[in-house]
């Protein structure tokens, strides 16, 4: 059990921002299987208390990994940068457009009395949304190889805030059905 690896070797994947998330997967089920604090159930407390702490880093390793914000900021932990999510602003004034945008677009959607013409646009929206995030992953991966920090964290920031919109067209499609 070794405390000290990095995510990505501990999982077994290639140290960078695209991962083969099956690889991954399949990667930590074979940790999980191995170091299960069951497997030390008859051990000392000492022992037991390691299997578990253990058990919850290859957690933490995982849901890392898996999520592509956790994974960027990571990256950039590792590149000895550090990530002030007070500090970080986003300063591009046509991304700010962007959000205004979409934001506009939500609240219409939200305020629709036709379900299906709510839905229709709700889609559509998703689509241009989750669009621009994988417009995000592909700049992020280029500057965290270019070692382009400063623009890596704003990516970073533009990333949190996408993901919070996906999450907020998640709940309009849910409270839509409801």
């Amino acid at each position: 059990m070794d405390f000290t690896q990095n995510y990505f070797d501990l999982l077994k994947v290639s140290q960078g921002f695209f991962i083969d998330k099956g690889v991954l997967s399949a990667n930590y089920r074979d940790l999980q299987k191995t170091f299960h604090p069951d497997k030390s159930a008859n051990k000392p407390a000492s022992e037991q208390r390691t299997a578990v702490q253990f058990a919850g880093y290859i957690n933490t390793a995982y849901e890392t990994l898996l999520s592509p914000v956790e994974r960027a900021t990571y990256l950039l932990l590792l590149a000895g940068e550090v990530i002030d999510d007070q500090s970080t602003t986003v300063n591009d004034g046509q991304f700010l457009f962007l959000q205004m945008e979409w934001r506009e677009s939500l609240a219409e959607i939200k305020s629709d009395r036709d379900a299906d013409s709510a839905e229709e646009l709700l889609e559509a929206l998703l689509v241009t949304v989750k669009q621009a995030f994988a417009e995000l992953e592909v700049a992020f991966s280029q500057q965290y190889v270019d070692k382009e920090f400063l623009e890596a964290k704003n990516t970073i920031a533009k990333m949190q805030f996408v993901v919070k919109m996906l999450k907020e067209i998640d709940s309009a499609e849910a409270a839509l059905f409801d």
